[in-house]
């Protein structure tokens, strides 16, 4: 009884934290409070995600490709290298509504294909959504998640995964017919269930307008402020590359430089002999032990 009695006064006052859901996100939506998402690759991002009281949701998101994995675009990314990414976020998560992609090669063949390749990633756990670039081409597989009980995330305008048909990353809908055509794919994403829809690279004019005609989230990426939300990709955040940033990009960091200049420091203290200090960074010895161990240590010469 006392350990029952421990157990009940400890959640009592301190009960454990809940990972948020659909539900939460639907509640930031409809008090029109901003959603705030950030993409993670790997378990230290995944924690720094977690950690962050200002965000509501992570994505694991297939440009992991190129931040992480070192690839010029999504394309080369390997479902199983994804997979095992997301495991290791996935880790990390324990109060933020999670977002995964389905890397291009992991969905397209057939239905089939990308009911395993969602399947595979949802029995990981604490997944939310699972994120798919593309419209008109993914109703059947779009519905045939819902009716698996698999939440939908849609992905319209600049669809990353599909760069060398569009001419590279350019933004798109600038002109009123794209702008039409995008504004289409929104209502149909939306009519055939997806629970939000990621508008990346098109006018700001558009995502309020595409926005406002809606009655899901939306969350922008290079789309201006007007969207129910933002998603930003992490290591363009912090500036944890020394790479061009996109144009929508404000860098709130620049860990890069940051840790190059911790890493000049750590190596001129090394080779200053500064580190490590004797008195600060080593395990002590008492002398009586060290005179008996150089006793037993003159046996081995």
């Amino acid at each position: 009884m006392t350990i029952i009695r421990s157990i009940i006064r400890k959640y009592s006052t301190h009960p454990p934290k809940r990972q948020s859901s659909l539900s939460d996100i639907y509640k930031l939506y409809k008090n029109k409070t901003p959603i705030t998402v950030i993409t993670a690759h790997d378990y230290i991002t995944g924690k720094i995600a977690d950690k962050s009281s200002e965000i509501d949701a992570i994505l694991v998101g297939d440009s992991l490709a190129m931040v992480a994995k070192g690839h010029p675009s999504t394309l080369e990314l390997e479902f199983d290298d994804f997979y095992y990414s997301t495991k290791s976020v996935i880790r990390s998560i324990n109060e933020k509504f999670l977002i995964v992609d389905l890397p291009f090669g992991s969905f397209e063949s057939s239905i089939n294909q990308c009911i395993d390749s969602a399947i595979k990633l949802m029995k990981l756990g604490k997944i939310g959504s699972i994120k798919l670039e593309g419209s008109y081409e993914l109703t059947d597989r779009i519905k045939t998640l819902n009716n698996f009980g698999i939440p939908v995330t849609g992905h319209i305008g600049l669809q990353p995964q599909k760069f060398n048909l569009t001419g590279g990353f350019k933004a798109q809908g600038r002109n009123s017919i794209q702008a039409l055509e995008i504004f289409k794919q929104a209502l149909h994403l939306q009519e055939i269930g997806c629970k939000l829809i990621v508008l990346e690279c098109i006018p700001e004019k558009l995502s309020h307008y595409v926005t406002e005609n809606l009655n899901i989230p939306t969350i922008g990426i290079g789309a201006g402020n007007k969207t129910s939300g933002q998603v930003l990709v992490m290591s363009d955040a912090l500036g944890m590359l020394d790479n061009k940033l996109p144009k929508f990009v404000n860098p709130y960091l620049n860990i890069h430089n940051l840790s190059i200049d911790a890493l000049n420091n750590y190596g001129n203290d090394v080779k200053n002999l500064n580190f490590p200090n004797s008195s600060t960074h080593t395990y002590p010895m008492n002398d009586e032990e060290f005179e008996k161990f150089q006793k037993l240590a003159q046996t081995c010469i």
